[in-house]
């Protein structure tokens, strides 16, 4: 081991953004990852003609960070565009055309004003096909998975890295590509008052239910890519319905419609409703806005647990402090959940953090 190595902890994007950054300019690099998959909350689910987003869908249409990331690992040709922006709302007497911008600011989409109504873009295979690209990247001996970091020390003049299994990692910098909640437990026994910043990190759920259905099943739909629940929705946390393939290309076959509900749990829905029950209010919430004459052939329920931080005020000026903190101690802080929500704000953290990083 060189004394030069970084451990990144963490292999969702941001961690694999600042890991591929490092091995680009030739750094040494450990990626560890509590869970068996990479990722995060980037997860697509790949057929013969079919792209499943169970995660983040795309990043913001302006975003300059995540087309750079794409270059860098060789994917930049598979960026894909939005088909259409138009995005509905239901009144009373049938779908009402929204405004550009007027869906995001109803959702309380947390992006710069700038971006509101410009859409998204992805990849053509799905926001997975960068993650595939950032793991052959960064190179497998690199990434650690299932292995669950404890805490960080320090030993001299290097950084300890307490791993589950009882050994220890060291470098002479570690990033902290986690959530706020995760990222103070890990470093409470090196800055006690850094983590306090951050252990109480506001956080929301969500979850949201693809259906595939078969053309045949659903009436006309709208020419636009989405669907804004009313109020009357809200008591079971029903929020917005995406018509996938009207929005992305290449998403389901041509003989199927690939649909998208998106809740935000309300009371104890998260952990007590079954994947059914959330599959089941999702159909009956498209049949309320559609015209649907058969059940959906297939059903993929994603879960994501605390996983939108909420940037207001006092969480920004509670990361500001702990990142100078831990920051002087070699600890860096990468990703949405310390930076701006979303893809673009992800990588560009991560962006910036590799280059602190590197310049020592």
């Amino acid at each position: 081991m060189s004394e030069a190595r970084v451990i990144v902890i963490g292999a969702g994007l941001a961690g694999l953004a600042v890991a591929a950054r490092l091995v680009s300019s030739g750094g040494e690099v450990l990626v560890l990852e509590a869970s068996s998959r990479p990722g995060g909350q980037l997860q697509t689910l790949r057929e013969p003609g079919l792209v499943v987003e169970l995660g983040a869908e795309g990043f913001v249409a302006n975003s300059r960070a995540v087309p750079e990331l794409c270059k860098l690992v060789g994917v930049e040709g598979s960026l894909v565009d939005q088909l259409t922006t138009d995005t509905y709302c239901v009144e009373p007497d049938g779908l009402l055309l929204l405004p550009p911008g007027e869906a995001a600011r109803r959702l309380g989409f947390q992006v710069p004003s700038k971006e509101l109504g410009r859409g998204i873009r992805s990849l053509a295979a799905g926001m997975g096909e960068l993650v595939d690209a950032l793991v052959r990247y960064v190179g497998a001996p690199r990434l650690r998975l299932s292995t669950n970091a404890l805490a960080i020390g320090r030993k001299a003049e290097l950084l300890q890295v307490e791993l589950a299994d009882g050994s220890w990692e060291q470098a002479r910098a570690v990033v902290l590509a986690t959530p706020a909640r995760p990222a103070a437990g890990l470093t409470e026994p090196l800055a006690p008052e850094a983590s306090s910043a951050l252990v109480s990190a506001p956080l929301l759920s969500n979850v949201s239910v693809n259906l595939l259905y078969r053309r045949a099943d659903l009436g006309a739909l709208p020419t636009g890519g989405g669907i804004i629940f009313p109020n009357q929705f809200a008591a079971i946390g029903l929020r917005a319905l995406s018509l996938v393939d009207h929005k992305l290309p290449g998403r389901a076959p041509a003989e199927h419609a690939l649909l998208r509900v998106f809740f935000r749990p309300v009371g104890d829905a998260l952990s007590s409703w079954s994947e059914q029950r959330f599959a089941t209010e999702a159909a009956r919430a498209i049949a309320r806005v559609l015209t649907v004459t058969g059940e959906p052939v297939r059903t993929w329920v994603s879960r994501w647990a605390d996983a939108l931080p909420v940037f207001n005020p006092e969480f920004r000026a509670r990361v500001a402090v702990a990142d100078a903190q831990l920051s002087a101690l070699g600890v860096h802080l990468a990703g949405s959940a310390f930076h701006g929500a979303g893809i673009d704000a992800a990588v560009a953290s991560a962006d910036a953090v590799a280059a602190r990083v590197a310049a020592g």
